[in-house]
């Protein structure tokens, strides 16, 4: 492994990432009423493109670095998790810039710009959706009961998500819940010191 592996990989910068990534989407979540529909992180983006730059960098990165960060500790080769991975990242900037600046100007595209950005935005929900369900089930084969505490936070965040929506709808709140728990559930697989070894392991070094 070389040394710059090793930094990415390196339970201090992954949890700087998370936590600075998760300090900034709340502040982000909280600039203007969360409870309104009107106030997505892409439609604050509109109001404040330099400060959903920053979002999108953070978020991006914190999910990127920390998922890869996960495949190599669980040695997770899955081509399909490493393919949703890379797409979840090329989504970012276009969606930024589909909403965001170019030198002083709006970004749009008449007749296309929501389609882009619903794509865009589909693609990096999607694309982190399954490197995590991949990752996890792949970390079911080595520690199942690692896995069960994973799967308890991902039915904790549907209950939540289905609670909002149903008793404020979409808004910026909705959109933000299901990032604070992938947040929470990449601090606990990489930053922790839990990670999930095969729990036959030690059995194995005693037999030998």
């Amino acid at each position: 492994m070389s040394r710059v592996q090793a930094f990415l990989r390196n339970k201090v910068f992954l949890g700087v990432l998370l936590a600075a990534g998760f300090a900034y989407v709340t502040f982000f979540c909280f600039l203007e009423n969360p409870l309104l529909e009107e106030n997505t992180a892409s439609l604050i983006g509109v109001r404040h493109p330099a400060l959903f730059f920053v979002w999108n960098l953070l978020t991006g990165a914190a999910f990127f670095f920390n998922c890869r960060a996960m495949y190599a500790t669980w040695q997770c080769k899955n081509r399909l998790g490493r393919i949703a991975i890379w797409a979840a990242l090329c989504a970012v900037p276009v969606i930024y810039f589909i909403h965001g600046q170019w030198n002083g100007e709006t970004v749009v595209f008449p007749g296309v710009t929501k389609a882009v950005h619903w794509t865009a935005t589909i693609v990096f929900m999607v694309g982190n959706a399954a490197a995590l369900a991949i990752g996890f089930f792949h970390a079911r084969k080595q520690s199942p009961r690692f896995f069960n505490r994973l799967l308890a936070l991902v039915i904790a965040l549907v209950v939540a998500l289905l609670v909002v929506f149903f008793t404020i709808g979409k808004s910026g709140l909705f959109e933000a819940a299901p990032i604070w728990v992938v947040y929470v559930m990449l601090f606990l697989v990489n930053c922790t010191g839990r990670r999930p070894l095969p729990e036959s392991q030690p059995k194995q070094e005693e037999a030998s």
